[in-house]
């Protein structure tokens, strides 16, 4: 592995675990062993690394989710389920002061490097849900257009920590709830089935 990935990726993993602004260029360098020139030689400045590391991580993201396309093909409420349980595992190693640091402290990158991915995400799940009804597991009423940017209003409203602080809430239950009482909530009574076995 090159030097400029092995830093995206521990500074990815350190921006996650402890917020952004908490974690400075001199830390992710000496936690790498490496000199802060050779950091300042691969990235000008904290901002530029952090892009990549948003990036970096997107990728990996989507990555996951197209080999569990591949693994299910044609098995919306398989990739559901999948897609589910490797949410719930990205929003638990996510420090809560990161989306509000990003968007406090580097509003550019949250507008162009968040906001925009949010397009192709409602897609995806767009497609989904038209799959499903497809299926016959999801109503023929639901509204794949309506209901994907629903869900995504919904999940980015979970990243602000107001709706649900984690002084009161379990990430992993709010997230949890949320995802099964949408899917139900769109499930024909063969779905139903199908999710009260998954996700037990």
């Amino acid at each position: 592995m090159d030097t400029r990935t092995r830093i995206i990726e521990q500074a990815s993993i350190m921006f996650f675990k402890y917020g952004i602004r908490s974690i400075t260029m001199d830390e992710i360098a000496e936690s790498l062993g490496i000199s802060k020139r050779t950091l300042y030689e691969n990235f000008s400045n904290k901002e530029e690394l952090l892009k990549q590391c948003i990036d970096f991580t997107y990728q990996e993201g989507k990555k996951m989710r197209d080999s569990i396309l591949q693994e299910y093909p044609g098995n919306p409420l398989e990739i559901i389920y999948q897609h589910f349980r490797q949410v719930i595992i990205t929003f638990n190693n996510i420090h809560p002061n990161f989306f509000n640091d990003l968007r406090k402290y580097h509003s550019q990158l949250w507008r162009k490097h968040i906001e925009s991915k949010q397009e192709e995400n409602t897609a995806f799940t767009q497609s989904m849900i038209e799959m499903g009804i497809a299926k016959g597991v999801f109503r023929q009423s639901a509204d794949p257009i309506i209901l994907s940017s629903l869900i995504h209003s919904m999940m980015r409203s979970m990243t602000m920590g107001e709706m649900f602080p984690e002084a009161r809430f379990s990430k992993t239950e709010v997230v949890r709830q949320v995802l099964i009482n949408f899917i139900r909530g769109l499930a024909t009574s063969e779905g139903l089935k199908i999710i009260d076995e998954k996700f037990k």
